[in-house]
């Protein structure tokens, strides 16, 4: 499966900068800027945006016919697979300790199609999948930069939580030809363990109404360690591959997320 990420990152920006362009005059209100101290108050928001990320696949510790090496298997594999984005929203809520220090919590829910991968002597074609990310964010938001008061850049630092990968797919057997077996395939699931991520953020927000920002940025983002499972596949009936084999599957996951939302301060 090819996928451009570029062509489609611009198919999807064009309208929606066509759509803000077009908006602009009737949301964006005249002489109006940020106050002077913004200690205490409250915001929520929501967001949406794009993603460029890659995943590590490892498998290892293969048991079972097909990771016979006189068979032609392997007892280890790894690949890398890209996770185009599909969909992706998230909600924030951020309380102003200082008039710059900002707390919060952030939930996203993406969504990703992972291009197929070769660890082992097959091919792996995952699903699209889904995945709530559970982030804690702080940030240093700078006094207003512009002349009219209205614009103030951000960066941060989130430490996040995944509870787990839920996915289903397909795995593409070659044909074993000194065993007369044709091509066939098989389905599988894969039920990922929980992980960590951490990330830095840098955006700014600009105040197009009075207590409400459009927000714009970007963060990269990698796994503190990997989602893990155990892979079990059992394509074959006939001797000697017949019986399931097994092997311990990790992956791990990083890449750069551009983002976009309004935000209402309270």
């Amino acid at each position: 499966m090819n996928v451009d990420p570029f062509g489609s990152l611009i198919a999807r920006a064009v309208p929606l900068a066509a759509l803000f362009s077009f908006t602009s005059c009737a949301l964006i209100q005249e002489d109006i800027q940020f106050e002077d101290d913004f200690t205490g108050k409250n915001l929520f928001g929501v967001s949406s945006g794009w993603a460029f990320v890659e995943a590590d696949v490892d498998l290892s510790n293969g048991t079972g016919p097909l990771a016979d090496p006189i068979i032609g298997g392997s007892d280890v594999g790894d690949a890398r697979s890209d996770l185009d984005p599909v969909f992706g929203l998230g909600l924030k809520y951020f309380h102003y300790i200082t008039n710059n220090w900002v707390i919060g919590l952030i939930y996203e829910y993406r969504i990703f199609d992972p291009t197929p991968t070769s660890p082992l002597n097959a091919e792996v074609d995952i699903d699209d999948f889904g995945t709530h990310h559970f982030i804690l964010d702080g940030r240093y938001q700078f006094n207003p930069v512009d002349k009219a008061k209205r614009l103030r850049p951000f960066v941060g630092v989130q430490l996040g939580f995944v509870p787990g990968v839920d996915a289903d797919g397909d795995v593409n057997y070659e044909p074993v030809s000194a065993l007369g077996l044709p091509a066939t395939s098989e389905r599988i699931n894969l039920d990922g363990d929980s992980f960590f991520t951490l990330g830095f953020v840098a955006g700014a927000s600009y105040l197009i109404r009075e207590n409400m920002t459009f927000d714009f940025g970007a963060f990269y983002e990698y796994a503190l360690s990997p989602t893990s499972d155990q892979l079990v596949l059992d394509p074959y009936d006939v001797p000697p591959l017949d019986g399931p084999s097994t092997y311990d599957g990790e992956l791990l996951e990083r890449g750069l997320y551009l983002s976009f939302g309004v935000s209402w301060i309270f």
